[in-house]
């Protein structure tokens, strides 16, 4: 299979142009985590864009978040998403009028310029609404309650970048399952969310179908907290591949927390004491760590794999531009690595490396996805996905 193709806002180069005057985009060095929430900056009484530090949990205030004609926009429980290639920060939530909609947000001062309303059938469809932008497929993902046949569960849907609108993909069954919190992972590509299956009370970690929205219970998070996680989004650092999403005491109070990629536990990262910050949705990181694993960066070729699908050995083929340190890491589809191929040195050209279909452990791999991720120095530079059969 071809490995990722540059996110589809490129496309659209005038449009970007427009908004770096309007002074929309700004550049960005490194990887920051951001958040929404409840205000407690100092206007108060409002919704706010926050920055975190990922390893005490603390927040700093950025501003209040606001479109040219009003600051009673409703995002705390809402969704925030970042596309590297295009450099947009997005915002998902209710405007002035409670409906709900899709905002391009300025992480210097939280002004925010609305791109259109999402559901006209339902229009509070992702007011509450958990959002991720997908960097493997160039796709802006939702999550949100329809309120249509059949009932009694969220669905998922892709946006508009540009406009907003919703295409609906499918809901999440079984019935009862309610998502409101959504996150993609950079490296491998997969798209997790947080709420609660079947009715039953207590969060839990979810993988979605990309196609049906189909919803893959993963494991509890065993929290004991009042809000728990159900209505927290979900940021996975572009380095490390750490999940992070909150865990709420109140509708005012959280904590920053990790999150198990293969069981769905959460721990959290500090001492549990809430920080006094009303955020239930919105996690995503921002910066040139993320920009380094567009597609482009380094090779000259797609990384391809054959055969595909594979019963014992594949080769996987790519053309460095310049000199690299590269390893291929191969993970499952819950995000941890199963197995990979240091190749030290290499010099620019073609190259071919070869995985034996075998795990670090040296058992054969059961039957099912693996994505596969090239890194130079630790960088993405291609990735693409082998289908194991038995």
């Amino acid at each position: 299979m071809p490995s990722i193709s540059m996110p589809r806002s490129f496309a659209h180069g005038a449009a970007l142009a427009c908004l770096a005057i309007a002074g929309l985009i700004a550049p960005v060095a490194g990887a920051t985590l951001y958040a929404l929430g409840g205000n407690h900056g100092p206007s108060g009484g409002q919704s706010a864009l926050y920055t975190l530090d990922d390893a005490t949990g603390v927040m700093t205030w950025v501003g209040s978040l606001h479109t040219a004609g009003s600051f009673d926009n409703t995002l705390y429980n809402g969704g925030l998403a970042y596309d590297p290639g295009a450099d947009r920060m997005y915002g998902l939530g209710c405007d002035s009028s409670g409906t709900s909609a899709l905002f391009l947000v300025d992480r210097t001062d939280a002004s925010m310029v609305r791109l259109g309303y999402c559901y006209p059938p339902n229009t509070g469809a992702f007011c509450s609404g958990g959002l991720a932008f997908d960097i493997t497929s160039g796709r802006l993902f939702a999550v949100g309650d329809l309120n249509q046949p059949p009932y009694q569960r969220t669905s998922l849907v892709e946006l508009n970048p540009l406009t907003g609108a919703a295409t609906v993909l499918g809901d999440h069954n079984p019935a009862g399952t309610y998502l409101s919190g959504l996150g993609a992972d950079p490296q491998t590509g997969i798209l997790y969310a947080n709420g609660n299956k079947a009715f039953e009370s207590q969060s839990a970690l979810f993988t979605l179908d990309k196609n049906s929205g189909a919803a893959m219970f993963v494991g509890y998070h065993g929290l004991t907290l009042g809000r728990q996680m159900k209505y927290s989004g979900l940021a996975v650092n572009p380095v490390t591949g750490t999940m992070y999403g909150f865990g709420s005491f109140s509708g005012s109070q959280n904590n920053l927390y990790t999150v198990n990629k293969a069981t769905g536990t959460a721990v959290s990262v500090a001492p549990a004491t809430p920080n006094g910050i009303g955020v239930d949705g919105a996690l995503v990181y921002v910066g040139t760590d993320i920009l380094a694993v567009a597609p482009g960066k380094g090779v000259t070729t797609p990384l391809r794999a054959w055969p595909n699908p594979a019963r014992s050995d594949v080769a996987f083929a790519f053309s460095l531009e310049q000199p690299g340190t590269i390893v291929l890491a191969l993970h499952d589809v819950a995000g941890r690595r199963v197995a990979s191929v240091p190749a030290g040195e290499l010099p620019a050209g073609s190259h071919v490396l070869r995985w034996n279909g075998l795990d670090s452990s040296g058992a054969r791999l059961p039957a099912g996805l693996c994505f596969a991720t090239l890194r130079d120095h630790g960088v993405a530079i291609g990735r693409t996905s082998v289908l194991v059969a038995r």
